[in-house]
This record gives C-alpha cells, sequence and structure tokens, in this order.
C-alpha cells in the first residue's frame, strides 16, 4: 500500500497537528512505535540514522513498514535520518524510503546548497520528499545528564529567516529542519526554543518543518512550535532510555532465555513514550 507523503503532511499542516517521527533500530522498537499507532489511530514516521540503517538494513524496514501498512491501512512513512552521503541516500531511497534527510549542515553555506540542489533534482523525479538543515542542530541522542543544555546549544549558528528563504528557494527542498534553540538528547536542564524566529522564517518560506530534538523538550514548546507551523517532530533518545533501561531492569529478575517472553516488557515500556508523544504532537485519531 503506497502513501502519498507530501499529502499527509499537507493534512497536518491544515489541521494544526504534527506526525511523530520515530527512530527504529530493531524490530522490538519498531513494533513499539507501530503498536501505538494503530491504538491511536494515528499516522506516523519511522526513520533511521545512517548507522541504525546498516544495522537494520534499508530493504528489511521497508519490507515490515510496508506488511503493516497492508495489513492495517495506517499511514506509515520511511525517513532517512541525517544522512551525509548522498550515495547512502539514493540507496534508501531506491528500497522504498519515503522522505530523506541530506544533512549538509557542517560544510559551507554554498557547497550544503550545491548538493541538496542535486538530491532535491534526482529525488523529485521518484516521487521522494527531501529534508535539508541549514544550520548543524548539536548535541547527541543520549542522556547528558551532567550537561548544560546552554553549552550545546552555543555550538552552532541559529537558523535566520534570510537564510532559509534563499537555501529552499533555491534547493526547491520540501521540509526544512531548522535551528532555533532544539538540540539533540536530553540534558540536565531544558531547552528554550526561539518560538518567534520560527514565526519569522515560516513567513518567508513555503516549505514544510521538521523539529529535532523532541526527547528534550517541554510539551508546552513542542506544541508552540506545531502552532508555528512545525509538522514533524523527530523523538529518539527517549526512546533509547525507555529500551535500555527497562531491558536492564528486566534482565535482573526475568531468567527466561526466550527473547520473546522477556521483551515484550521492553515494547510496552517504548510504546507508553510513543503514545504520550502522539498524544502531544495532536495526531491521534488522524487517520
Amino acid at each position: 500500500m503506497e502513501f502519498n507523503s507530501k499529502q499527509i503532511l499537507t493534512k497536518a499542516q491544515k489541521g494544526g497537528y504534527a506526525i511523530g517521527a520515530f527512530n527504529a533500530a530493531n524490530w522490538e522498537t519498531l513494533k513499539a512505535i507501530l503498536n501505538a499507532a494503530e491504538k491511536l489511530k494515528s499516522p506516523v514516521i519511522i526513520e533511521s540514522s545512517p548507522g541504525e540503517t546498516d544495522y537494520f538494513g534499508a530493504e528489511n524496514l521497508a519490507c515490515l513498514v510496508d506488511n503493516f501498512r497492508q495489513r492495517t491501512g495506517i499511514p506509515v512513512l520511511i525517513n532517512l535520518d541525517h544522512a551525509l552521503e548522498k550515495k547512502k541516500i539514493y540507496h534508501a531511497a531506491s528500497h522504498g524510503y519515503d522522505l530523506l534527510h541530506y544533512d549538509g549542515s557542517t560544510k559551507t553555506f554554498d557547497t550544503n546548497l550545491k548538493n541538496a540542489k542535486e538530491v532535491v533534482k534526482r529525488l523529485h523525479k521518484q516521487g521522494k520528499l527531501v529534508e535539508v538543515e541549514i544550520n548543524h542542530i548539536t548535541g547527541g541522542s543520549s542522556l547528558h545528564s551532567n550537561e548544560s543544555v546552554k553549552s550545546v546549544q552555543g555550538l552552532a549558528k541559529y537558523t535566520t529567516p534570510e537564510e532559509a528563504k534563499k537555501f529552499m528557494t533555491e534547493s526547491k527542498a520540501d521540509i526544512l529542519a531548522a535551528f532555533i534553540g532544539n538540540v539533540h538528547g536530553v540534558y540536565k536542564d531544558a531547552p528554550k526554543l526561539d518560538i518567534n524566529r520560527l514565526k519569522e522564517i515560516t513567513k518567508v518560506t513555503n516549505c514544510f518543518f521538521s523539529l529535532h530534538g523532541g526527547s528534550g523538550i517541554p510539551g508546552s514548546q513542542v506544541k508552540a512550535a506545531i502552532k508555528a507551523g512545525v509538522v514533524k517532530v523527530n523523538v529518539n533518545t527517549e526512546l533509547r532510555l525507555a529500551f535500555k533501561n527497562t531491558l536492564i531492569k528486566v534482565l535482573k529478575t526475568n531468567k527466561e532465555a526466550a527473547v520473546y517472553k522477556y521483551m515484550p516488557e521492553v515494547i510496552a515500556a517504548v510504546q507508553k513514550v510513543v503514545e504520550t508523544k502522539i498524544k502531544m504532537f495532536g495526531s491521534n485519531n488522524k487517520i
């Protein structure tokens, strides 16, 4: 079963909600996300970083997602997250990924734009949507309990309306991952988003907006970003922590050797996080 990615994002944009983009590196995490989507009748985006994609296999992830779509009819898109290499983007696209994130944010503006134009031109011919990142979104998808979020925010330059307008107009990319104070990971303090900056960017650009770092951002700010135009919120760290912490706990008490006898509790913990986020983003009962 095929779904039109642009129509799904446009529906979210018009409906004032966002679709959760949840990273999956293994079957258990994927199952937790899909369980939540089915239970809450919500569209979702399954995404994998290049490392996660190498571990899972692009064709394997796409096959499992397609099986779920055929069985349930629930709109599920697949996104390649933060891909630095064009060859990996094209590989994922050839194996059924719907959205491709070209991340040239560590390169110069001109080099980033040049590469983005090439990726967009090639993938638009295949009916794919392309996400781009102008200013590097800092941090890492893990727990940074002894680190201040401000120290990480200061490592990069916030996206400006002027550069966003130029980049999106010339590249013809579909989705912009703007840096407005959002960072990857969970820190000892929470980030404060520059919502006014986001509003100014949305005024001068005609595209969809993606909010990265959804794990560490307070719900009120996430909702404000959605109201300002965000239609896709990325979540990874909270899923990883729920998986790891629950697995450690389970293995201390559950002496079963069979994976299927001790993994259900882990899957349930990850699913709970996904359900909370779906409700926060307002995408439940939107299919």
